[in-house]
């Protein structure tokens, strides 16, 4: 019996308007390509932006405008747009430098960059993700072929982001980041093994104030207004060893401080030997600002002993969850949180703390509802109790005096 011919994953199918045709790609998905100046151009979105793109194409075309030189190398134009990078933070410009030199550029470095398809992006990703490496990394990886694909489109080498256009299936899946909650008995434990390291104030004051990591080892004593229980955030310390501007705009903040810590900094000062306004609060044996790897590895260590191993793994910065968690349970609102933490808004900090804010919500309805609850029933027995003892004075009968003693009066 015969069979149909399978359809070639390359060829090109005719549309109904002349010049723009298309391809099927892996899941049934379309990419639609415009003909202009000689050229196929490749088309971010389907049908309709075809037809957009090939009267702006046939614009340029007859202005005189190039479409898409086809000789530039995306090695060349990677490097151009790594180095237009001017405000990247120290950790964000070594991340990309690791992807470009370990991934992006033995794939795609000896490649004409208009070339670069969507399909190929697409088994890159399916490399990666055989390599074991994990959503998150893969995202990461991708960003410096995304934007170098944006920087190539402004400047009118390429007319389609291939990264972009990547359907659902195709895109790696980040994990969701599970937040370690730690109950009142782990935190007093977390902190009285810390207690036995030097590291100790430095991880009270992450817990009680919310600050990153770098933000506390940049913290110098001229930050700190103990008078009026508040300090300055204004840079950071980074991994490589020097001051940087914090993570945001909105990281530059004044933090409000409990009149516990208050009291214990300024204890802590009284036995620093370096508490000058310039000195760093948290300095190491020689007054320098303490490292970020001998931190967390100490931070390790501590937790470990506290019980709190395993999964998923309780890190320096999962400190600032706690924070979150303890300024929530008290009826901290999210707008107020976002400011003390050094969120862009509030909308940020509600997605990153929903679970706890859904949890708090649950957990006052809920007790609001059984209080209701609970008056009512209280109500419905005072009346039956009234209501028997009129029927019978001589005192016969069931008595349900005991469950007036045991059940909590309602509140008004």
């Amino acid at each position: 019996m015969p069979t149909s011919k399978p359809t070639a994953p390359f060829k090109r199918h005719k549309t109904r308007h002349r010049g723009i045709t298309y391809r099927e790609r892996a899941g049934g998905n379309r990419t639609y390509y415009v003909l202009a100046a000689g050229r196929q151009i490749a088309v971010e979105g389907g049908e309709k932006e075809a037809l957009t793109k090939q009267a702006d194409l046939r614009g340029r075309v007859a202005r005189g405008e190039k479409v898409a030189p086809s000789s530039v190398r995306f090695s060349v134009v990677a490097e151009e747009w790594y180095a237009s990078k001017r405000k990247l933070r120290e950790r964000s410009r070594a991340n990309y430098r690791a992807a470009l030199d370990n991934v992006l550029l033995p794939h795609f470095g000896h490649l004409r960059l208009a070339t670069i398809t969507p399909d190929a992006v697409a088994a890159l990703i399916r490399e990666l993700e055989g390599e074991g490496l994990s959503g998150s990394t893969i995202v990461n990886t991708l960003k410096p072929l995304s934007g170098t694909f944006k920087f190539a489109a402004r400047r009118g080498l390429v007319t389609q982001n291939p990264v972009a256009v990547l359907s659902p299936d195709e895109r790696p899946t980040p994990a969701r980041r599970e937040h370690r909650e730690l109950s009142p008995q782990e935190l007093d434990r977390l902190l009285a093994v810390a207690e036995r390291y030097s590291y100790f104030p430095l991880v009270k004051t992450a817990v009680f104030s919310g600050l990153r990591l770098g933000e506390l080892l940049g913290l110098t004593w001229e930050d700190i207004e103990l008078e009026r229980s508040q300090l300055h955030v204004w840079r950071q310390w980074t991994t490589g060893g020097g001051f940087s501007e914090p993570k945001t705009a909105s990281s530059t903040r004044d933090v409000v401080l409990a009149g516990d810590l208050v009291r214990f900094l300024l204890e802590h000062k009284a036995r620093s030997r370096f508490s000058t306004e310039t000195d760093f609060v948290f300095a190491s044996k020689r007054g320098t600002a303490l490292g970020h790897r001998n931190v967390c590895r100490a931070f390790a260590e501590i937790t470990e002993k506290a019980g709190l191993g395993g999964e998923p793994r309780f890190t320096f910065h999962s400190l600032r969850a706690v924070y979150a968690a303890l300024m929530i349970e008290r009826g901290i609102t999210a707008a107020v949180l976002a400011s003390q933490m050094g969120h862009s808004d509030s909308g940020v900090t509600e997605r990153k703390y929903v679970h706890l804010f859904n949890r708090v919500r649950t957990d006052e309805a809920v007790r609001e509802a059984m209080q209701a609850a609970m008056g009512l029933i209280g109500n419905s027995l005072a009346s039956s109790d009234g209501n028997q003892r009129e029927a019978e004075p001589s005192g016969e009968g069931a008595d349900v005096s005991f469950l007036h003693e045991k059940m909590p009066a309602a509140s008004g």
